[in-house]
Formats: C-alpha cells, structure tokens, sequence
C-alpha cells in the first residue's frame, strides 16, 4: 500500500512539476501603460486675485436680520490660504456677535471654463450653502446668487456680492429675498481690511 501511494504521489509532483515549469515558460501578458493623467488646470489671473487676498484681514461688519429691525454691529477675523495647486482659496472666518463667537469655513474657485467663480461654505448652527457666479471687472466684483434654508427649513434666496476694492480691502455684501415685499435687503455687510 505504501508503494502504491508513493508512486502515486510521485507521479503527482512529476506532472505537476512539468506544468510548474510549462507555466513558467509562457511570456508574460502586457502590462498596460498608466494612462497619461490630463494636464493640471492652470492658476489664471482670477486664481492669483484670490491668491491676492490670503493672509490675515479683519473685517467691520453690520448685519441686519430684518427691514425694520435695528442693525447689530461686530468685528470679525479672516484667515485665507491658497490650497490644491493654487486653485482654491481655504477660508476661515469668525464672527463676534453680541459676545458670541460664530466660526465659518469657505472655498472659493475659479472655473476657467464656464467663466465663473464658485463658493462653497459651512458655519456654525447653520446650514452650508454653495453658490456661484460671473466676475464684473467694471466693478471688481462678484454676484452669486444660492438658497439658504432658515429655522422653519423654507428656502430663501439670496445674493452675495464680493467687492475686491484693491489689495488691502475687500467688501462682503449679503442680500436676502424678503418674502413679505418681494424686494431685497441687505442683512450683511462686511468691510474687510488687510492686517499688517
């Protein structure tokens, strides 16, 4: 039996050692070449008027929360970097209101090719929004229009306007839909001056 067995597993091995070695033999299929990766976007000259503005800013601000209501006034901080080869700016924003301070992040880009800038930001207690919207250069600024969802969770429209009035101040505006007379209003104003 044990003769039986071993010749068995002798002619196993033998068998399988020739395919080992057939195996071994046969070429190699073709590894593909990675495929080329498309070329980087280009910082223009709208990526380096963001890249303008980074470093430290503080900024005055009036914010009003309604037509008829009474403007509450605040200082704020700005910290903005360029992140992602240059094409993005990183933004970190605080706000003090009334003794409390409200933390915001923000990017902004530039899309070369629908010839518009883009913005995306997240706050404390609030909902994120994303906007977008062309650049004027007789006014040097931005209008984007977006939704923002308010405490009952209705949508209102709204329009930010970003005015870079020149390398050491830029304006924020926010303007809201009032639902009551159909007509906007400004709720948010915030000039921005550059720290030294």
């Amino acid at each position: 039996m044990k003769t039986i067995l071993l010749a068995v597993l002798s002619s196993w091995a033998i068998s399988h050692a020739g395919l080992a070695q057939t195996l071994a033999a046969l070429p190699s299929p073709p590894v593909a070449a990675p495929a080329a990766k498309a070329p980087a976007p280009a910082a223009d000259e709208f990526h380096q008027l963001l890249a303008r503005a980074s470093g430290t800013w503080t900024g005055q601000a009036t914010m009003t929360f309604s037509p008829t209501a009474s403007p509450l006034t605040s200082t704020s901080s700005l910290t903005n970097r360029m992140v992602m080869g240059d094409l993005f700016q990183l933004s970190e924003v605080v706000y003090n209101i009334n003794g409390q301070q409200i933390r915001g992040v923000r990017v902004t880009g530039y899309d070369a090719k629908k010839k518009i800038f883009t913005r995306a930001m997240i706050q404390d207690g609030g909902n994120g929004v994303a906007m977008e919207g062309p650049y004027d250069p007789a006014t040097k600024s931005t209008t984007m229009r977006y939704q923002q969802r308010n405490g009952a969770g209705q949508y209102t429209d709204m329009k930010e306007v970003y005015t870079f009035v020149d390398e050491n101040t830029e304006l924020l505006e926010i303007y809201r839909l009032d639902a009551k007379t159909n007509q906007e209003f400004k709720i948010l104003n915030v000039k921005w001056t550059r720290n030294r």
